[in-house]
């Protein structure tokens, strides 16, 4: 029986998804539970495993293309209730004239192992034939004595990573030393490739990038088509620029006491071999509580949503999102609950979060149902700039490098020069919103917050 195979929806907020690539052909047998197509959606990749077990009949999406939630990529075929099993295990001349159903997982298995597919189905095992059948007949076979120490029951993968891994002779027992008791992904593969890889030696796969083309117009020019992920970010924030009236305030902050807050716990927890927390981390903490003050920078405004009329949507939550570099893509991993959580355990997510990101491991629910977002560029040597709000949120903090310059401190009826740290923020507001009054006192209380630290703690 035929089946679709549907855009499946990851994630509360998602409408939409990208095609990347598919993992199996036409006509290529597949196993439920296994990858079948590999597709991006608010900036995360995930692979879609296949719902039933069956034949992949006929695919009709392409890659690159971006569909709606819902939307029919491919025709399953599902064989779960094929008689083809029941016939292949009668007579035993016409079973070697018939090929024998199986995944490609399986085909791949049985001929590192040196296994005869026609073995296991006469073993009982009715078709289609997938990698697990594979290995437990191998362990329940004389043949296992021979080639048990190849089988890498320790290691969890999916097949594109194995399959990635295979071509490259590694030992996916080397990946999973970095994530003990968790999956393996091709972007962990890839990664390692990138990292044992001599210079300039890197893998093809995972650094090719897009074929420019060159212009009909001139030698000197090129162009280079748009990634999926540029393409996603290019769509919302366009969206979100042509739909929200943006208004922009600039702040100082002097971050003297944030910066001696920190390096205060930095070396109690160096002490314990932890590090010390990030200057971002400690703004994730003061924005939470900023907002938890000023509960309309953590509203979205919503069209028609209220009896057809416009309304604001207030979130009790404060999710706060990261934008973080990678090189795949610019991703914002969100900090759920942030305005219940102390610096410490805000520390913690922040760098799990980050590190996932640059690996490529985020999952659907990592990276959506931000209620407001955070933009650090200071590492990057920025002192100020104006970020486009997130689709869904009313505000986006963006935030420069500390600089140390001199100020005038005045005490009692004297002024005097000192040379401090201070930091440049600045918050894009939904007009519709937030008014300059709301975003400045919203401001000044995250300035109270890092000029005071202490204050969170």
């Amino acid at each position: 029986m035929e089946k679709p195979f549907t855009m499946p929806k990851l994630g509360a907020t998602m409408t939409e998804g990208t095609i990347l690539r598919w993992l199996y052909q036409p006509g290529d047998r597949i196993a439920k539970g296994e990858p079948v197509v590999e597709i991006m959606t608010d900036k995360v990749n995930i692979e879609v495993e296949a719902p039933v077990s069956g034949r992949l009949v006929r695919v009709l999406a392409q890659d690159g293309d971006i569909l709606p939630v819902g939307t029919t990529l491919a025709i399953l075929a599902d064989d779960s209730n094929d008689s083809n099993g029941q016939a292949m295990t009668g007579d035993k001349v016409m079973l070697l004239a018939i090929p024998i159903a199986s995944t490609p997982a399986a085909k791949r298995e049985a001929a590192l192992l040196g296994i005869d597919l026609q073995a296991i189905i006469r073993a009982g095992v009715k078709p289609p034939l997938n990698r697990n059948d594979v290995i437990s007949f191998a362990m329940n076979t004389s043949q296992q004595a021979g080639i048990e120490q190849h089988i890498p029951q320790d290691v969890r993968a999916t097949p594109v990573a194995r399959k990635v891994a295979g071509e490259h002779q590694l030992d996916l027992a080397r990946v999973a030393e970095r994530k003990p008791d968790e999956k393996i992904t091709r972007a962990d593969v890839e990664t390692h490739l990138l990292e044992i890889a001599p210079s300039g030696q890197v893998s093809e796969q995972a650094t090719t990038p897009a074929q420019p083309i060159t212009s009909n117009g001139t030698a000197d020019e090129e162009l280079v088509p748009l990634t999926p992920a540029r393409q996603l970010i290019g769509k919302r924030m366009l969206q979100s620029i042509n739909s929200a009236p943006h208004i922009y305030l600039d702040l100082e902050i002097d971050m003297t006491e944030g910066e001696r807050c920190r390096q205060n716990i930095g070396r109690s927890l160096q002490a314990q071999g932890e590090p010390a927390p990030s200057l971002t981390a400690l703004i994730v903490r003061a924005a939470a509580a900023a907002i938890v003050l000023n509960p309309d920078v953590n509203a979205a405004f919503e069209q028609s949503a209220l009896q057809g009329k416009d309304a604001l949507r207030r979130r009790r939550a404060v999710h706060i999102g990261i934008a973080v570099d990678t090189e795949r893509a610019l991703m914002t991993p969100v900090i759920r609950n942030a305005h219940q959580l102390s610096l410490l355990p805000i520390a913690h997510e922040l760098r799990r979060l980050t590190l996932a990101a640059r690996q490529g491991t985020l999952t659907p629910e990592e990276v959506t149902g931000a209620t407001f977002t955070i933009s650090n560029l200071g590492m990057y040597g920025i002192d100020t700039f104006h970020a486009i709000i997130v689709p869904g949120q009313s505000a986006i903090l963006a935030v420069g490098k500390v600089t140390r310059r001199g100020i005038v401190i005045e005490h009692e009826g004297t002024a005097r020069l000192e040379i401090r740290p201070i930091m440049k923020v600045s918050l894009s507001a939904d007009h519709r919103v937030l008014d300059g009054a709301g975003g400045s006192r919203f401001l000044q209380q995250l300035k109270t917050f890092l000029e005071d630290p202490y204050l969170l703690l």
